[in-house]
């Protein structure tokens, strides 16, 4: 018979098997509330991460779609400026004639080519929108076109300019004024004004004549984006400082509306018929005061015969460099004579090729005359700067300010300062 010992030692070792196991049991039950926690804690964090999911979402289609419409605003309202200088890219002598109906013609046919030439050569939609503007001395313009016999009164012109006017609500022929840069002030601030505006595609420049615009297009040289949104318009030749900017540019001609040569201005009389009222001082007056004041000793004038049959020698140094030949006119000369619009082959060289040249001819300038002349256009850099072998080149090789402080201010390139003359 088994002793009452050995069930009690059995029913210790079942209670100690209990106990394990219950402390198993309790083990497993707080890992699994654990799980529990973390899990819903897992659930709350992706409904707020899917919550702002969807915001973000929401917000980057607003987003999108608002980016859409912009773009579509701006396309809708895309347009081409045409900007002209009717100083010196005067329309067709025959559409002139016309008064209000050449106007009309001269709008019609402008608009016409302009919007074929960016369709074929632009790739822009041939209904763009298509902004006209003229600016011009009036005055003066029509001056130059009774002078060339293009109309029978001056006042003519003026029907012209209204039919033009008339011919399409975006298409203005404005008066700048009375003014040498009047016209080209006005059309420089809305080039800028264009060009920096990303609904203007392409802008339309017409001035061919004038050197003045080589410098409003001198920093878009070389801009890709920009160069290929502005195209230059040749009625008449190329000025030279544009001649030489021409191919980085897109050049576009319209024969059938602007004249392919310049008006001829009248020429300045120097026939000294006595007067028989009172009028102001000539210019050749004021010149003469100009010369009075510095004393200039006529006798010490070299014959301006002479210089017109004198050959031109290029000048360089001992390394082969171009130098521009020392002279010191009267700076009130020079004052006088910087504003004045002579002919610088003519009265410089001594002889003008141009057979409808604009400028003054008349008696040509005494020697001090022509050494301001050639002192003003020596403030201009030449494009081959020392490399010129141009005997008859008659701008700028060095800095003509001999203290120059400008640094990469000054028009003349840092080689072109301080050049050895030995």
């Amino acid at each position: 018979m088994v002793s009452l010992d050995v069930f009690q030692q059995e029913f210790r070792k079942l209670k100690e098997v209990d106990h394990r196991k219950d402390q198993l049991i309790e083990r497993l039950i707080l890992q699994v509330e654990e799980f529990q926690i973390n899990l819903t804690e897992k659930k709350l964090h992706l409904e707020r991460e899917q919550t702002t999911t969807k915001v973000y979402q929401s917000k980057h289609k607003e987003a999108r779609d608002e980016l859409e419409k912009l773009e579509e605003d701006i396309r809708s309202n895309n347009f081409v400026s045409v900007l002209i200088d009717g100083d010196c890219m005067p329309f067709l002598d025959a559409l002139v004639i016309l008064a209000h109906q050449g106007g009309l013609e001269a709008v019609r046919c402008l608009r016409n080519k302009v919007c074929e030439y960016v369709s074929k050569e632009l790739k822009l939609p041939s209904n763009i929108a298509v902004r006209i503007r003229v600016y011009a001395n009036i005055k003066g313009l029509a001056s130059a076109y009774f002078f060339n016999k293009v109309l029978e009164r001056q006042d003519d012109l003026s029907m012209f300019i209204r039919g033009f006017n008339m011919g399409h609500p975006m298409c203005d022929f404005v008066d700048a004024g009375d003014g040498k840069e009047c016209a080209d002030a006005k059309l420089k601030a809305w080039f800028d004004h264009d060009v920096a505006d990303v609904q203007c595609r392409a802008v339309f420049l017409g001035g061919s004549a004038d050197n003045g615009y080589a410098r409003l297009l001198q920093p878009h040289v070389g801009d890709n984006l920009e160069k290929d949104r502005i195209v230059l318009i040749e009625g008449p030749p190329f000025a030279k400082e544009l001649a030489v900017l021409r191919d980085s540019f897109i050049v576009a001609r319209f024969p059938d509306v602007f004249r392919t040569t310049k008006l001829l201005a009248r020429r300045v009389s120097f026939t000294t018929t006595p007067p028989r009222t009172p009028v102001p001082p000539t210019y050749a007056a004021t010149i003469g005061r100009a010369v009075d004041a510095v004393k200039i000793d006529e006798a010490n004038v070299p014959s301006v015969a002479a210089d017109i049959r004198k050959r031109y020698t290029v000048m360089q140094n001992s390394r082969g460099q171009r130098l521009d030949s020392i002279i010191n006119p009267p700076q009130s000369l020079v004052k006088v004579l910087r504003t004045t619009k002579h002919c610088n082959t003519f009265h410089i060289l001594g002889c003008c090729t141009f057979d409808n040249c604009e400028y003054l001819h008349g008696v040509r300038l005494d020697a001090n005359g022509i050494a301001a002349r050639r002192l003003s256009l020596r403030y201009t850099p030449c494009p081959s700067k020392l490399h010129c072998k141009d005997e008859k080149c008659l701008l700028g090789h060095q800095c003509p300010d001999k203290g120059c402080i400008k640094g990469n201010g000054c028009r003349f390139k840092k080689e072109m300062h301080n050049v050895d003359r030995s």
